[in-house]
């Protein structure tokens, strides 16, 4: 193994003659020396902070990937205090005719409370979640989407009859200042080499912060500070238009969309629109009555198009291109949207699924025939499912179509005319089944496990499929570090066959994305099947897999049967994947498991069925159990044993002589997956285990440059430049994916906190003494080696929101967003950026004259309500702690209402519960530091 950076002594070795037998190999182990103790960082002396005294030091609770699920977490068992303060000793544990008193005790309570409070609030509205209430984020005045961001071409109603205005100007008159964003040149910095680039880093950022300044270029108080250096050949920002249409417009931006394509998608609702659009007359809200409106929609503006970019954009190199994309599709950088016809066939339940029935019907059939040999079902069906189940149905549907045309020509009164309509009978018989296993809408043709396409992943990086995280512009930005395999965020099966549009976003590919696949979650053959099938026909080829969710350890999941359910389920797992390879067509199907639901070691015996009796494509074991979640070192021991377990029954298949006729099958890449955060752990599990490859998954959310340290064989110094740039790319990345419009620009600054809450974890490579750093260890209190990289590694979320104002310039305040609860009230972070807007001295005269009626409104209600639930809800909720003797949970809020400019969750109020179908998708933070699981 090549030998680590000269900035940190290497880790000791473990080839020592205590180690263990290979076959009892787990994990890489580095014991205990005088620079590191296992479980702690080893930073060095020089940048360790000293501990804080308990009188100026609030606790921070250290990072858990498990804090998100605690509350549902079978493996852990937090027990607190009554009251919910720590520092008391914890309740006496009772035993025998005592705890069965105490527990009759307390459910008494229980039930007198419930029926207190039913008796309270008799006009309460009954039914499932009446009390939360989730607000979209919505323009302030109905305008029309199509119009503003395509103009004329974009409603079909623009001649009259759309509910929406088309009113540009007085769009215009209501919209914001635009957000302010320094140009970059990407094709220069694409050709940049590693030192130009380095040089260009310094230009831009600052290692130290500076003061900020005003759109007048006065410098702000000191307490209003950036990193990010302002160029000299930044244009100063003009005056402000007295045409009050043209007041919102900031010719000094530049829109990241426009920029690269040459021409913005979004139109006139970007909020770059200074970037790409002309001036050419006064507007109709102009102050002089000699001038006549003009421009667009009697704006006095233009919307520009750089032909010269459009065409660059147009002969751009692509790493993956669908066959016979047409050129409307080829202008965009994204594939796999679906149709909208078929969208709405699945929301009425209409969408045609031909092959799902006929394989859902085989595989009732077979169950039946099995219970009779088996009655405990403990037996499962074997090989892919035969071609007869479609040509049966699709020869029922052509001779029903023969007899009915044939009755319609023996109506024929003259002789020879009938003579002619039998003779054309037959032979149309005859033609319809020689057509009917080649021309049928039904693909009536076996996909043998031959005939797949045959994945060659070997050594190969498999970016894991990451909820919430693990969205489109953090793989484009996994992509340039080097992954070669991207699995898309896990979706619901059910929510897919309902048709809905934030679950199918999930398959959406970047053309940069060389591999790519989407991974399910379903428990059931009728709701995975189905959805295959779906998949298949509106995507098609942009799909490279599909992956199968055996692994999700979550008790919401978990409870409904699927996820890691299914690994004590083997005959229901088995029609699952022996259904969706069946209608999957010749797209590869994978699967993802753990090593079972409990201490005990199950998979294995799944393993050894796997490709040769369900015809899967690929495999992948997480080394942990359900009950494990992210605790403990991940078991590498154990995927070499399933691994060497399915190249086992490889063999064993090939050597039955019943098999003889069968061509040779060739086992299927088997990847493992837990704790790879080094390029020397990467290939050690890789030699020990022998595995096909690793995925990647909380690794590259804490270091999305871990690809190239294992392409490299090298431990990557990264400054905080470079770390600080990454945020700005993915910032790019989301404006040019969710939009450059208001829901786009707060959309990209929720997931640009949901990333820093990884990456704050990182530790610099040269603050260690031990090389490799450990995906466990955590780290005393540091400092780093520069005031931005001191910074980056802040768990604080409001220096998350900092950062973010400084690559985003400033939030967005015309919009209200309620979260998970609808109980807001105005933080003192939400205050500060709805007061301040870009970071300008606050003036409470403009203040009070500028603010509209409809922000006074939002202030006054969100300000009312919180106040009056606060105390409310803290009374019932602590009565009713105190009486259950649970204790309170940290408080939390949603990243959603962490970056919301003007309604953020209270740091007061309880935990509160997500949406349902988004219920993993949003994590989860404590008072200063946010914990999640990837």
């Amino acid at each position: 193994m090549a030998e680590a950076s000269t900035n940190a002594t290497s880790a000791p070795s473990t080839a020592t003659t205590d180690e263990p037998a290979a076959s009892e190999w787990k994990h890489p182990v580095y014991p205990a020396t005088d620079k590191y103790t296992p479980g702690i960082a080893p930073i060095k002396q020089e940048y360790l902070l000293p501990k804080p005294t308990s009188s100026s030091h609030i606790p921070v609770k250290p990072v858990d990937d498990d804090a998100a699920e605690r509350h549902t977490n079978p493996a852990t068992h937090t027990t607190t205090t009554g009251n919910g303060k720590g520092g008391e000793e914890p309740p006496k544990k009772l035993k025998g005719a005592a705890r069965k008193r105490a527990r009759r005790e307390e459910a008494a309570a229980l039930a007198a409370a419930q029926r207190a409070d039913k008796k309270a609030k008799p006009d309460k509205e009954k039914g499932q979640n009446k009390g939360r209430q989730f607000l979209s984020m919505k323009d302030a005045k109905g305008f029309c989407h199509g119009f503003l961001s395509r103009g004329k071409d974009g409603c079909k109603f623009v001649e009259g009859g759309c509910r929406f205005s088309h009113d540009l100007v007085a769009y215009l008159e209501g919209k914001e200042r635009d957000i302010f964003m320094p140009s970059v040149d990407y094709a220069e910095l694409e050709a940049m080499s590693e030192e130009q680039k380095m040089t260009w880093l310094e230009q831009r950022y600052s290692l130290t912060p500076l003061s900020a300044t005003t759109a007048d270029g006065d410098e702000t108080d000191a307490k209003t500070q950036t990193f990010v250096k302002l160029s000299s050949s930044t244009p100063s920002t003009p005056p402000p238009s007295s045409d009050p249409a043209h007041k919102s417009i900031d010719p000094t931006t530049t829109c990241p969309i426009f920029a690269l394509r040459g021409a913005c998608t979004l139109g006139w609702k970007c909020r770059f629109l200074g970037a790409h659009v002309r001036h050419v007359g006064p507007s109709s809200l102009s102050s002089s009555p000699t001038d006549a409106a003009t421009g667009f929609a009697n704006s006095g503006l233009e919307l520009v198009v750089d032909q010269t970019r459009v065409d660059a954009w147009r002969a751009r190199k692509r790493d993956f291109v669908l066959p016979q994309q047409s050129q409307s599709a080829a202008d965009q950088d994204e594939m796999n949207f679906g149709t909208s016809a078929g969208m709405k066939a699945m929301r009425v339940r209409k969408f045609p699924l031909p092959k799902t029935k006929a394989v859902l019907r085989f595989l009732e059939e077979e169950a039946r025939e099995l219970a009779k040999v088996d009655p405990q079902g403990s037996t499962s069906g074997k090989g892919a499912i035969p071609k007869s189940i479609f040509e049966e149905e699709t020869n029922g549907k052509g001779s029903a179509a023969a007899s009915a045309e044939s009755g319609e020509k023996k109506q024929e009164d003259d002789l020879e005319e009938m003579e002619n309509a039998l003779r054309n009978t037959a032979t149309a018989r005859a033609a319809e089944a020689s057509l009917t296993t080649t021309t049928s809408s039904i693909d009536t043709a076996r996909i043998r496990p031959s005939e797949k396409r045959r994945l060659n992943w070997r050594s190969h990086l498999y970016l894991a499929p990451l909820t919430t995280t693990g969205n489109l512009p953090f793989r484009r930005i996994c992509t340039a570090f080097g992954s070669d395999i991207h699995c898309g965020e896990m979706g619901l099966a059910e929510s897919f066959l309902h048709g809905n549009s934030s679950e199918w976003s999930l398959v959406r590919r970047h053309e940069s994305e060389r591999i790519f696949g989407t991974q399910l979650c379903g428990g059931k053959p009728d709701l995975l099947v189905p959805v295959a099938e779906a998949l298949k026909a509106e995507v098609g080829e942009g799909l490279d897999f599909v992956d199968i969710n055996c692994g999700c350890p979550i008790d919401l999941v978990y409870n409904k049967g699927a996820g890691s359910a299914l690994l004590d389920h083997p005959s229901k797992l088995s029609k699952i994947v022996r259904g969706m390879n069946a209608v999957l067509g010749d797209t590869p199907l994978t699967i993802k498991l753990r090593t079972g639901t409990s201490a005990k070691q199950t998979t294995h015996k799944l393993f050894a069925k796997l490709q040769t009796e369900w015809g899967v494509s690929a495999a992948t074991l997480h080394g942990r159990s359900r009950k494990q979640r992210y605790k403990w070192d991940a078991d590498w021991g154990y995927i070499s044993t399933c691994a060497q377990t399915l190249r086992q029954s490889v063999r064993e298949w090939n050597e039955e002589s019943r098999y003889a006729d069968e061509p040779e099958m060739v086992p299927i890449p088997v990847f493992g997956n837990g704790d790879v955060y080094s390029w020397q752990d990467y290939y050690e599990r890789l030699d020990r285990t022998r595995v096909d490859g690793e995925m990647i998954a909380r690794g590259a959310l804490i270091k999305p440059w871990l690809f190239t340290e294992i392409k490299e064989r090298r431990d990557w110094d990264i400054s905080s430049r470079e770390r600080l740039d990454i945020f700005r790319t993915f910032a790019e990345y989301g404006l040019s994916h969710w939009g450059s419009d208001t829901h786009g620009v707060n959309t990209t600054r929720r997931f640009m906190c949901e990333m820093m809450s990884f990456t704050h974890r990182y530790v610099p490579t040269g603050l260690l003494e031990v090389l490799p750093a450990r995906l466990n260890d955590r780290p005393p209190l540091f400092k780093g080696r520069d005031e931005l990289e001191t910074l980056l590694a802040s768990g604080n979320a409001e220096d998350w929101v900092k950062l973010i104002i400084e690559l985003v310039e400033r939030m967005v305040s015309t919009l209200a967003y309620a979260g998970g609860s609808g109980l807001t009230t105005l933080s003192a972070v939400g205050l500060y950026m709805l007061l301040t807007g870009n970071g300008e001295a606050f003036d409470i005269g403009a203040f009070l004259t500028e603010t509209s009626p409809y922000a006074w409104a939002m202030i006054g209600i969100g300000l009312c309500i919180g106040l009056s639930v606060v105390g409310a809800g803290w009374g019932i909720f602590i009565t009713g702690a105190s009486i259950l003797g649970a204790g309170v949970r940290a408080p939390r809020i949603t990243t959603k209402n962490l970056v919301s400019s003007t309604s953020l969750s209270s740091p007061d109020l309880p935990p509160v519960t997500c949406k349902m179908y988004r219920r993993r998708k949003f994590g989860f933070w404590t008072a200063q530091k946010r914990d999640h699981r990837p």
